[in-house]
């Protein structure tokens, strides 16, 4: 995981350390099938996803999120927009559907491990994990203009740190259910197939570096965070509470501070956990707009903590990134505080739909921070 690989197989097939190691899996569409050679089954014997970061000849109008804290990556399926086909019938999503419907079967045995990779240059790409399909949803996004529905699929990345290539080869070669498993198989994937989901354990990752928390330098991502770090801080803090406010999967009410005597927070709120739950949890949050070298350190983590009642949460939002005192402040202490970094705002603008190309929604963002905060 996280290691970057040679995908070059155009120009040097001695040096490709992808399609070369993984034969039968082509060398152009996202969503690549490996098929058995003898064994008979509606899936394939693995499954490896390729989200492109880069500019590429083919169009590609999906945002997928690859989110480390929630061992979770969204992928969109491989339907654009086509007036002769509808998106159940574009074969990576045709896969994928039936891969899903046999997890809600119980039919653990039958299920294809998938491996995600991101390509953020020629040449190379990065492993993000070994996967399993935990959710699907039909949603819509714009293809050339045009609304076009689609599937998103919620991916659970398994604890496994590395996937040995011949372990894969081996189910290829496979000629029945029985010979699925042997001394490669990772130990999440045997887990699995008895129906327990093993997802990434937090701690390996729950103290963040730098690169893990921002954009690319120079990235279009980075050019949005820009852009927002130039606005005055009250149009800032509307902005973040529009975002939380639009999520649709959550249930909370959210409210922007007055301009003056906040209590030393920018927004407040509540999570209203529905039945058979019940009950709400209130929650202060603080917003910081720095650039990119400016990280928030353990000093502003404490002032927020300070101010929490018995029985609030603390949200705290940063443009920048956090520094490893300041993670570890957080997690040694067992504060009730969840850390909000600018890649983590960018997905929220994913999440919403509200990237144009290389920028933000400009009639958005004008009609945001034109609102005067609650008082």
């Amino acid at each position: 995981m996280g290691h970057t690989y040679v995908d070059d197989i155009a120009n040097s097939r001695e040096r490709d350390q992808f399609v070369r190691w993984l034969p039968g899996i082509g060398n152009s569409k996202g969503i690549r099938c490996c098929k058995y050679k003898e064994y008979k089954s509606q899936v394939p014997a693995f499954i490896v996803l390729l989200t492109r970061v880069i500019n590429h000849k083919h169009h590609n109008p999906w945002d997928d999120i690859i989110d480390y804290n929630s061992s979770k990556i969204f992928y969109w399926g491989d339907a654009k927009f086509d007036p002769s086909r509808s998106y159940e019938n574009f074969e990576g999503n045709k896969t994928l559907k039936i891969v899903f419907e046999k997890w809600l079967d119980g039919k653990w045995s039958e299920i294809p491990p998938i491996l995600h990779f991101s390509k953020k240059a020629k040449g190379s790409i990065v492993f993000n994990g070994l996967c399993v399909i935990s959710n699907v949803e039909l949603t819509w996004f714009e293809d050339v203009g045009k609304p076009v529905k689609n599937y998103r699929f919620e991916l659970t990345i398994l604890d496994v740190e590395q996937v040995n290539v011949n372990w894969l080869l081996s189910r290829v070669n496979a000629r029945n259910s029985t010979e699925f498993t042997n001394d490669l198989t990772p130990k999440a994937w045997e887990s699995f197939q008895k129906g327990r989901i093993d997802k990434l354990r937090l701690h390996k990752r729950e103290i963040l570096k730098k690169d893990d928390q921002l954009p690319e330098e120079g990235s279009d991502e980075e050019k949005i965070l820009n852009t927002l770090t130039l606005l005055k801080p009250v149009e800032f803090e509307a902005v973040l509470v529009e975002l939380f406010r639009s999520l649709q999967h959550v249930n909370h009410n959210i409210r922007q501070t007055r301009l003056v005597k906040d209590g030393g927070f920018d927004f407040y709120g509540e999570f209203n956990l529905p039945f058979p739950f019940s009950y709400k949890i209130e929650f202060l949050g603080e917003a910081k707009k720095y650039a990119r070298n400016n990280p928030i350190g353990p000093g502003m983590i404490s002032r927020l903590v300070a101010r929490l009642a018995r029985g609030q949460y603390g949200l705290f939002v940063t443009t920048s990134y956090y520094t490893k005192q300041a993670q570890e402040e957080v997690l040694g202490d067992g504060y009730p505080v969840r850390l909000y970094n600018g890649l983590d705002i960018i997905n929220f603008l994913r999440e919403l739909k509200l990237l144009n190309g290389s920028g933000i929604n400009h009639a958005w963002l004008a009609e945001v921070i034109q609102k005067k905060p609650n008082v």
